[in-house]
């Protein structure tokens, strides 16, 4: 019964996947399927949760930078107020 409740799982997880847009979402999906495909429990969900443990630090990566980019902005817009440069004069 419990075989049966991990592969419905698995299988929503890789039906939500499988309409990604990107490519890494895409290979994330592909991967997946790889590790439904693998016949002893342990290893099957120790490859899912690499797999979405990867997906999830890349996020949190490309989120980190795209904060610093967002506080570099208002730094320097903070910066160009202070000093009363002109903004086609500050940075790029």
């Amino acid at each position: 019964m419990s075989r049966a409740g991990a592969l419905a799982a698995g299988l929503v997880a890789i039906a939500a996947l499988a309409g990604c847009q990107t490519w890494a979402d895409r290979a994330d999906a592909e991967m997946l399927t790889k590790c439904a495909r693998i016949a002893d429990p342990g290893a099957r969900n120790r490859c899912q949760t690499e797999v979405m443990t990867a997906a999830a630090d890349a996020e949190r990566a490309f989120q980190e930078k795209q904060r610093e980019a967002a506080e570099a902005r208002e730094q320097r817009e903070a910066l160009r107020e202070a000093y009363g440069v002109p903004k086609r004069a500050a940075w790029p």
